[in-house]
């Protein structure tokens, strides 16, 4: 039995016995073959499964094993010598082989100046340990579970967002389906971009991509991506509905009306007009993640996609801010009554067939009327 200072006055053999954390006693030696143990308390016995027959005279080295973190003991040797308490935190092995998570703290014991003996406190903190990790598990889940729903954000109206972030694949597999492409971009940004500063360009097209994202999502479009000052958005996705077509011009219709506001408030701060053109088209496409495992990106393709580019291409040559395919005329019709789709369509003239660039065919189309109040 290790010797007890008797200024403590209390039976300090006595608490120790009966103390609930296991306590170990150990030689002062630290030099190889290191401490031996001396003394462990019916504690110890409990965590470690060792009896004080067995485990005294053996080094506390016993406890290790080969998930036991070694650098832990880096200072040790230096806090001790100096008669500091050193703490630690690591895995330890019982006598049966399992693991368990120890903590502990010891403290040297000194006479007259002298380290004559050290005191082990020690924990088994394996529950405290596995909850932080489930906590650290959670909190990283959580990180990607945000990063996916701000991605998402990027994407899709706020409703859709929750929904969508949900879902292990919110995009679904790679498929076909037919749906409503609106293409919108700067007319003349090249221009813009060579007569004013780079700080002045990204601003305008932050104002720009930031209210036509509100607006497209008001009609339930998603944005399939940001191409420099264009942007690419779709409706009828992640599903289908009936009223897929109509959205996209009405959507159309409102970005033009917002255009005519921003053009305003720009004015009124002496800023120049900005003219924006839109191409609409309504059919087949693509849909799915393309790229590595690495870097995956969510994409739509097809010639529905390339033509709604192309007619907004056209806003240029003919002279007008929205150009329509019939193939999207007919969805509205289809979509709704006599009298609603002839409301819908009435800012629209009839033009015919229009040759596009890399089409062989051409494509018959419409656009907006003067009377409607064109940029």
């Amino acid at each position: 039995m290790p010797k007890f200072d008797a200024s403590f006055g209390f039976d300090a053999a006595a608490a120790i016995e009966a103390a609930a954390e296991s306590i170990l006693i150990t030689t002062a030696e630290l030099d190889a073959p290191g401490p031996s143990i001396v003394y462990v308390n019916p504690a110890f016995e409990r965590m470690t499964e060792w009896s004080r027959a067995e485990i005294v005279g053996q080094s506390p080295r016993i406890l290790q094993g080969p998930k036991t973190d070694l650098r832990i003991f880096f200072d040790l040797r230096e806090k001790l010598h100096s008669g500091k308490i050193w703490e630690g935190q690591t895995i330890n092995y019982r006598k049966d082989g399992s693991e368990f998570w120890m903590e502990w703290s010891i403290v040297p014991l000194t006479e007259r100046g002298q380290i004559y003996q050290y005191v082990a406190i020690q924990r088994d903190v394996s529950a405290r340990v596995e909850s932080e990790l489930r906590l650290r598990e959670a909190q990283a889940a959580e990180q990607v579970a945000d990063r996916a729903r701000k991605n998402l954000a990027r994407y899709f109206s706020p409703k859709l967002v929750k929904t969508l972030a949900a879902k292990d694949q919110p995009f679904g597999p790679v498929r076909r389906q037919r749906l409503a492409v609106l293409f919108a971009d700067i007319v003349g940004f090249t221009k813009l971009s060579e007569s004013v500063d780079p700080e002045q360009v990204i601003e305008v097209l932050r104002e720009l991509h930031s209210w036509m994202a509100k607006v497209i999502f008001e009609w339930d479009g998603m944005i399939e991506g940001y191409i420099g000052d264009s942007v690419l958005a779709i409706f009828g996705f992640p599903e289908s509905g009936n009223q897929d077509g109509t959205n996209a011009l009405s959507c159309a219709y409102e970005l033009l009306a917002a255009a005519q506001d921003w053009n305003r408030e720009r004015s009124e701060k002496g800023l120049w007009p900005i003219r924006i053109g839109l191409g609409l088209q309504y059919g087949p496409v693509v849909l799915g993640d393309v790229g590595t495992e690495e870097y995956l990106e969510f994409t739509v393709i097809g010639d529905t996609v390339n033509t709604a580019s192309r007619l907004q291409e056209a806003t240029r040559s003919l002279g007008c801010d929205l150009v329509v395919g019939q193939e999207l005329v007919k969805a509205v019709k289809v979509e709704n009554g006599g009298e609603s789709a002839a409301h819908l369509l009435n800012r629209l003239q009839h033009y015919g067939d229009f040759t596009i660039r890399g089409r062989s065919q051409a494509v018959e189309i419409w656009t907006l009327t003067r009377e409607s109040g064109a940029l």
